[in-house]
């Protein structure tokens, strides 16, 4: 059985348990939209969080009037898990550790994630929808993407694990702001050079198996 070093293992999503740059990206991508205008608005701070998914949302009810809730999943079902994603999470649950998921990404995604793989939970942004089952337009918001590390200190607090037996697992400079609460902090096919800098340990390849020897140990090789 691997030997526990760490208490609380925070995974990004997207680009990490999905084999693909962003669950948002992805519905994107089924209707043939682009939000490049709007990533920029929001990186220089002219919108916010919530605004940011009311324009990523409304490109999707433009290509398709009456977009349900039932759609969406049609539509995610496909995503392609990150190769070794449920062997990882095995290999760590069975050290004793918690394993959870702190993403900007799509909350329909990461709860089946977090349901198949057996995560002890998870918080993740999403869309509203109507009694209807229909999208209002709305987003709901429930990690800052700026701010990762206030969802993370929940998890913390909650599960009573101190930042040095922490380790975080990010692809973006929107995941540092969760290394800074992590004794461990991992890089895993990044996409930018700031969370390279600060992270401990770097992964270029699309196997999530290859961040257990930095979380548990060489008995894991």
């Amino acid at each position: 059985m691997p030997v526990r070093r760490y208490d609380l293992v925070a995974f990004d999503m997207d680009g990490v348990l999905i084999d693909y740059p962003s669950s948002w990206t992805w519905v994107h991508d089924h209707f043939g939209v682009k939000n490049r205008a709007s990533v920029d608005a929001f990186l220089r701070g002219e919108i916010d969080d919530l605004e940011f998914m009311r324009k990523d949302i409304s490109l999707w009810i433009g290509k398709r009037p009456g977009l349900s809730r039932t759609d969406m999943a049609s539509i995610l079902e496909p995503l392609p898990m990150m190769k070794g994603l449920g062997e990882t999470i095995s290999a760590i649950k069975a050290s004793g550790a918690r394993c959870v998921i702190v993403s900007g990404g799509l909350d329909m995604v990461a709860g089946k994630i977090a349901e198949r793989y057996g995560f002890d939970d998870f918080l993740a942004n999403g869309f509203e929808c109507a009694n209807d089952g229909n999208l209002t337009g709305n987003g709901v918001l429930k990690v800052l993407l700026k701010s990762k590390r206030e969802s993370l200190e929940g998890f913390q607090r909650r599960f009573g694990v101190p930042p040095e037996r922490t380790v975080s697992i990010g692809d973006s400079f929107i995941d540092v702001s969760m290394f800074e609460l992590s004794g461990l902090k991992i890089a895993f096919n990044p996409i930018d050079d700031y969370v390279v800098e600060r992270a401990d340990h770097v992964i270029r390849e699309r196997d999530l198996r290859l961040v257990l020897p930095h979380i548990l140990g060489d008995q894991t090789l």
